[in-house]
């Protein structure tokens, strides 16, 4: 089951040949990141092109709806690539970046309204806390020991 060949580089330290479990659940765990973005990425636009107003400001509006929701797709594509990346074995950053960028926007938003004094229990939080705590298990589990071993050993 282990690797102690010469041809992975050192005989004395073993590698695993298949893909350890926290890999495994660390790309699971992205899977509802990736849900999230796209809806709230297309929620948002849809709220903008709603806005009331006309001319100028409505242009500027739906133009910030747009640039927001290119960031979700850019961050949706990320996340995609990064979890087909890991999933191969790739190179684990593929995973850690767009799980890095989700948790720590969750991070921030959790601050901030900390030191507002605002945070309080609404339904419509439960989903992004939830997800951004998964992307942070997810970023946690990556850069485990074995799963450090697992990537090293496949190139990544």
């Amino acid at each position: 089951m282990l690797n102690t060949s010469a041809e992975s580089g050192s005989a004395s330290v073993p590698t695993p040949r298949r893909r350890p479990v926290v890999v495994t659940v660390a790309v699971l765990l992205m899977v509802p990141s990736i849900v999230l973005w796209l809806i709230a990425g297309f929620a948002f636009f849809r709220a903008m092109l709603r806005a009331e107003g006309d001319g100028l400001g409505k242009v500027l509006v739906v133009g910030i709806g747009a640039g927001v929701l290119a960031i979700a797709l850019l961050v949706v594509l990320l996340a995609a690539m990064g979890i087909f990346m890991a999933w191969t074995g790739d190179n684990a950053a593929g995973l850690a970046v767009p799980a890095g960028f989700t948790f720590g926007l969750f991070v921030v938003v959790i601050v901030t309204l900390l030191a507002q004094g605002k945070l309080s229990y609404h339904p419509t939080m439960v989903t992004p806390l939830v997800v951004g705590g998964l992307a942070g298990v997810s970023l946690i589990l990556i850069k485990t020991p074995p799963a450090r071993a697992w990537f090293a050993s496949r190139g990544g």
